[in-house]
């Protein structure tokens, strides 16, 4: 169990858990990139909405 508060996001790929801010890098133009440490998964420009 997360006890430190941290949104952890499962991997789509493997399903591992990680604390949100060891996975997800904003981008300049408002979208996000994925990056899953444990099986290599990589997606860019995941749209977020602002506001």
């Amino acid at each position: 169990m997360n006890t430190d508060k941290n949104p952890e996001i499962i991997c789509p790929a493997c399903g591992r858990k990680k604390d949100m801010e060891d996975v997800l890098t904003a981008l300049s133009n408002q979208n996000v990139m994925y990056d899953c440490p444990s099986c290599g998964y990589h997606k860019k420009n995941i749209v977020t909405k602002k506001g």
